[in-house]
């Protein structure tokens, strides 16, 4: 349909951008041609907004900095002494004060912190000395009126100074706001166990508190694998049965409200790739409850081992009501996950298969709980999940959990049919069935074709090549490498028949020793072969 009017909207013209520019710019701003060679006039630079002026150069100031840079603490104090300001203009960066913790001059810093009466610039300079670990700085800053809650605890543990932590805890510093004893167990600072042993003598009514951050370390050393710290904070005296948040925990909001993600040492140990921390932590199964460490358990990162070590101590691994394992279904809801994604290239993982020989660790750990009796009694959802994970894997693998589960008796029919009752998993397990046939047939020759075993040669395979007499007049006539050209062997054939047949061969040195014309040793009779 054609209109019968022109629309008032402008139509687009096809044309690049710097053309519609260029004709859009007035005729005083055309283009000018110029000759090659020729100066070309430049465009009038827009005025931009004016800089701030520079401060005029004040000699006083400079001569003070000069003499604080240098220390020249006598001619300061003579200039206070004349009644002379010591303060700055307000544009320089830094007092004197900070110039001279800069020259670390411990004089100079007790003269200017005597002068300074400025409560935030002492607190500064009991920052700055903190962060530079000079302990006497730290003293005079606190001698001076510094305020010890200007600088967190959390700093005065990391001087790795006793000291000076015991500094701060005579004058009340605060050692349980923001949990410091705890971060700095996370830095792995030794020297803050000292320290908090002396927190706990010195300040009796705080010791829930400081146990509580002990706790939260230990927590933290089972989730980062540390088994020197975890076994440290046993000695210092952490309960590994509080529930509670890590120190990595406290820097999030969400996690501090979620009162069911807090977990024990135990719990956290549970689910480590290391058996030796739940070892060093030592369960009592006339204490904890083994059934919620068993499902602590079940995660993707637990090792055989663990899982053996709890039922060791007697726990169930078919801990769940209806009589299911809670281990064994993370084992088969994560199987072959860690090969496909973790140790996969990034992106890989959603083109490619994981095969059956990348699976052995996966396929030992269900071996492993199958031989333990576990059973799996899964809803729709979690055979849908199962389902899902043996889609990383190839058909030979996914056969091979299947079979496990058929021959342990982990589950029944139903529910294996269950998981291959998809289109998609039928055509892979009719692959695989047709694969095997195959695969055997090419296997069968390789496994009926015994290898052929060398030729053992016996002294009637020698008794039939040489006669025992000749040989035994030759070798004492003439060297072996002679005797040996003649028969077409070497002389480690002819030392090997002499040795079957008992013929006694001249000693080492026999030949060097009669080219000489020395002494021959006596030539032994051939003995009889039937004795």
């Amino acid at each position: 349909m054609r209109y019968e009017q022109e629309s008032d909207m402008p139509r687009y013209e096809p044309m690049h951008w710097s053309q519609r520019a260029r004709d859009q710019q007035p005729e005083s701003a055309s283009l000018v041609h110029t000759v090659p060679g020729a100066d070309v006039p430049k465009a009038p630079r827009k005025a931009g907004p004016s800089r701030r002026p520079r401060p005029p150069r004040d000699e006083d100031a400079e001569n003070l900095v000069r003499l604080c840079r240098e220390g020249r603490l006598f001619e300061l104090q003579s200039l206070v002494d004349e009644g002379k300001s010591l303060r700055l203009p307000n544009h320089y960066r830094y007092p004197l004060l900070r110039i001279a913790l800069d020259t670390g001059f411990h004089s100079l810093i007790e003269f200017f912190l005597q002068l300074e009466m400025d409560q935030t610039q002492k607190d500064e300079v009991l920052k700055q000395s903190c962060w530079r670990n000079q302990p006497a700085v730290i003293r005079l800053a606190l001698k001076y009126g510094a305020d010890i809650g200007a600088i967190p605890f959390q700093d005065v543990i990391e001087t790795w100074d006793r000291e000076v932590v015991q500094l701060f805890l005579d004058r009340g510093a605060d050692i349980v706001t923001n949990a410091p004893f705890a971060r700095a167990f996370k830095q792995r600072v030794k020297a803050a166990l000292g320290s908090f042993l002396d927190c706990k003598r010195a300040r009796p009514d705080l010791a829930g508190a400081l146990q509580e951050q002990a706790d939260m370390a230990l927590r933290q050393a089972c989730q980062d694998e540390d088994l020197k710290w975890v076994s440290l904070l046993m000695w210092l005296g952490a309960n590994p049965r509080t529930k509670g948040l890590s120190t990595d925990d406290l820097d999030d909001p969400d996690i501090i409200e979620d009162h069911t993600y807090q977990q024990s040492a135990l719990q956290i140990a549970c689910a480590s790739r290391k058996p030796e921390i739940l070892r060093r932590l030592k369960p009592d199964p006339a204490i904890d409850n083994l059934g919620e460490l068993i499902t602590a358990a079940a995660s993707i990162i637990t090792t055989p081992e663990t899982v053996a070590y709890l039922v060791s101590l007697g726990a169930d691994i078919n801990d769940k009501p209806e009589g299911g394992s809670t281990v064994l279904d993370a084992c088969l809801r994560n199987f072959g996950w860690k090969e496909s994604v973790w140790e996969a290239p990034y992106g890989a993982y959603r083109h490619t298969t994981v095969p059956t020989s990348r699976l052995g660790k996966s396929l030992e750990a269900l071996r492993f709980l199958l031989s333990q009796g576990a059973r799996w009694t899964p809803n729709e959802a979690a055979v849908s999940d199962v389902r899902r994970s043996l889609y990383r894997v190839d058909a030979d693998a996914i056969a091979t959990v299947l079979d496990l589960l058929r021959t342990h008796g982990a589950c029944n029919d139903d529910v294996l049919k269950a998981v291959i009752r998809t289109p998609k998993m039928r055509a892979i397990m009719v692959a695989a069935e047709r694969q095997r046939p195959r695969a055997r047939r090419e296997a069968e020759p390789l496994v009926k074709r015994k290898p052929e075993r060398p030729h053992k040669t016996t002294p009637s395979f020698f008794h039939s090549r040489y006669d025992r007499e000749r040989l035994y007049g030759e070798v004492w006539a003439e060297p072996t490498q002679q005797v040996a050209k003649r028969y077409g062997v070497s002389d480690v054939a002819i030392a090997k028949a002499c040795r079957l047949l008992g013929i006694p061969k001249p000693p080492r040195g026999y030949w060097a020793k009669k080219a000489a014309g020395h002494k021959l040793p006596t030539r032994p009779p051939l003995p009889d072969l039937d004795k």
